[in-house]
């Protein structure tokens, strides 16, 4: 199965395109709580994938820390007057 790269994670056409997905709900949310909401979604995503076996070693880690930099950055900016 041939898979895409993301910041040296390799996912699947379908996996990648989720964690788009999550990421983009991260980046887009308008408000603290949607934000929050969407990194726990994300941090379910990588569990899941984690737990199943179909990431590398390492996989997993690396997209926590992406979805965590997204939802913090969100945070500082929603956080913002």
């Amino acid at each position: 199965m041939q898979g895409e790269e993301v910041e040296g994670v390799v996912l699947n056409e379908k996996m990648q395109r989720e964690a788009d997905r999550l990421l983009a709900q991260i980046v887009r949310a308008d408000s603290m709580i949607i934000a929050v909401k969407a990194g726990a979604r994300a941090d379910g995503f990588v569990l899941g994938l984690d737990t199943s076996g179909v990431l590398r070693a390492g996989d997993a880690e690396r997209l926590y820390v992406i979805f965590e930099a997204a939802l913090v950055e969100r945070l500082k900016t929603l956080s913002r007057p």
